[in-house]
């Protein structure tokens, strides 16, 4: 389960900095891509302090610079790199504990689960960017899973 969970951040870094720099190249990104990608780092900000114990420092729709989310891209990253390295089966078992942002509910599920939740929250995410860059810059960043694994394995 490590080399797979290590997998999918090497492919979350791949496709995220590739979010950022077709923003960047963007002719007149619409607000709403700035404030997407923004969303995706703050929650896996947001989830590597649950994981790591450690108070939430950001909201969930924070806004963010450009040079702001490259930042918190290379902490949070790097951090799930360290964390995901040191962990042993126990700690990918792990519960942890939090409270649900929608609603205020109090839930858990184990580290594993909630490794599965940040990727594939950031897929979701990814897609919405992409749509609204359409027009914006060409060609459209490819950030599928598949187009990263093709990409490493040739």
């Amino acid at each position: 389960m490590k080399q797979y969970f290590l997998r999918q951040i090497k492919s979350e870094i791949w496709a995220n900095k590739m979010i950022a720099d077709a923003i960047e190249k963007a002719h007149e990104p619409a607000e709403r891509t700035l404030v997407l990608f923004s969303h995706i780092l703050s929650a896996y900000s947001m989830w590597l302090s649950r994981i790591n114990g450690t108070a939430i420092t950001c909201t969930l729709f924070q806004d963010r610079t450009l040079a702001e989310c490259k930042i918190l891209m290379n902490e949070v990253f790097e951090g799930y790199t360290n964390h995901i390295t040191n962990a042993d089966e126990n700690e990918l078992n792990r519960i942890v504990h939090f409270t649900f942002p929608l609603d205020g509910s109090k839930r858990k599920m184990a580290v594993a689960d909630a490794l599965t939740h940040v990727v594939t929250h950031s897929f979701y995410h990814r897609g919405q960017i992409v749509t609204s860059l359409k027009g914006k810059i060409e060609p459209l960043p490819l950030t599928t899973y598949i187009a990263f694994a093709s990409e490493m394995d040739s």
